[in-house]
């Protein structure tokens, strides 16, 4: 098999199914509703700033044509450009949804997986912060409603660091060095170029303290009190505080904490970020934010933001703490006699639209049927007697179904 791919047997694929029908159903109950792109789109719909970061990351094929294609690489761009051309007249604001397969060499997501499910919602036309609280509770609430314990939502700002990097007379490489340091939390590395740059301290002593302030957020927000921000840095804060207060109103506070150091290598955010971590596991399973320029790059002015869960992550955090059961259907063996075949169609509708698993036996040796029935671990097995009744087998007893 290729690098970065997988063959997801049998449990894994209920697993799978289980949990993206939740997330669905709890979407499309807060008013999302399903869309889907396709997983071929043209390379040109990707702006100049997600190709310096992402380019090299992305799966390109060649068209018929000569146009370059690539695997789906991300969701928001394609879903960006689904409305600008296709939903430019729908109501706003709007929820829309999805389940699709990402393509791409992507570590801080997928851990060394190429291919994985992204499952997330989108909100297009909402300027304020009110849409940022919607999406961030959206994403606890189904966390929760999977049973996924000792999560964290850490959320950041990128009006923060980009106000202060604009502002440096430094290289693009320079730049991308400082974001690398300050991701990482590399405070040694990180102090050295500080000190190595022309600024002034202000500037100096932000740069500093910006990437240490993370926690609990009435900690950072009073802690930031004692920086000389600007009036833009002190906004930007503000909003970030207005998204915090929000959601402790909501009484989800517990879930939250504060990133200011926060980045991205996605440069289309360019506000409120947010990434979703377990205990359980040693990378992101959510990760979303604003883009409110990104509509822009497709003809159409409109604010947006959104997230998107790494299905395939959430999985094995469920499977570390051994909290994703599934609840089980009663699986039952219908043998064929001699007697009673004509009832068995209508036998087995009725039984399935009970909610029971029904096969009919394909095998006829008795030991071949009892060896099939332990390994799937069939529940039942039956057979239609001559009255049209359901009975269980002579050699199993011989009673008709349902009777003690």
């Amino acid at each position: 098999m290729p690098e970065g791919v997988q063959d997801l047997l049998i449990d894994d694929c209920i697993y799978r199914r289980n949990i993206e029908d939740k997330l669905m159903e709890g979407f499309e109950k807060a008013g999302y509703m399903e869309v889907s792109t396709p997983t071929l789109e043209y390379y040109d719909i990707f702006t100049k700033d997600y190709l310096a970061s992402n380019g090299e990351k992305m799966f390109k094929l060649i068209d018929s044509n000569g146009s370059i294609l690539v695997l789906r690489p991300d969701c928001t761009v394609p879903m960006a450009r689904m409305v600008a051309s296709k939903m430019r007249d729908f109501v706003y604001p709007l929820k829309l949804c999805y389940v699709q397969n990402i393509f791409r060499i992507d570590e801080e997501q997928a851990g060394k997986k190429r291919e994985f499910r992204q499952a997330g919602v989108e909100i297009f036309g909402i300027k304020s912060h009110r849409a940022d609280v919607e999406i961030i509770i959206t994403a606890i609430e189904r966390l929760k409603d999977l049973g996924l314990n000792n999560f964290q939502i850490d959320i950041g700002q990128v009006k923060l660091l980009k106000g202060i990097l604009d502002t440096l007379a430094i290289e693009e490489e320079e730049e991308e060095k400082f974001v690398y340091h300050i991701e990482n939390k590399n405070f040694i590395a990180l102090d050295q170029m500080v000190e190595d740059i022309e600024a002034s301290e202000d500037t100096k002593l932000i740069l500093r303290k910006i990437p240490r302030l993370f926690g609990a957020p009435e900690e950072v927000f009073k802690e930031v009190q004692q920086l000389p921000f600007t009036d833009v840095m002190l906004e930007a804060v503000e909003e970030l505080k207005k998204v915090c207060s929000s959601i402790e109103a909501y009484g989800l506070g517990q879930y939250i904490s504060v990133d200011l150091g926060m980045v991205t290598s996605l440069k289309y955010y360019n506000s409120i970020i947010f990434k979703g971590f377990t205990r359980d596991l040693g990378s992101m399973i959510l990760s979303g934010g604003r883009y409110d320029g990104l509509m822009e790059d497709f003809g159409m002015e409109c604010s947006a933001t959104g997230f998107a869960f790494v299905v395939n992550k959430i999985t094995k955090a469920l499977k570390i703490q051994e909290n994703i059961e599934v609840k089980r259907k009663k699986h039952i063996l219908l043998l064929e006699g001699k007697e009673g075949n004509d009832r068995i169609p209508e036998i087995v509708k009725v039984l399935r639209e009970e909610g029971h698993i029904v096969e009919i036996a394909l095998l006829e040796d008795w030991e071949d049927v009892l060896e099939y029935s332990r390994r799937r671990k069939v529940d039942e097995i039956l057979k239609v007697d001559e009255a049209g009744n359901l009975k269980v087998p002579e050699e199993l007893g011989g009673v008709v179904y349902g009777e003690n």
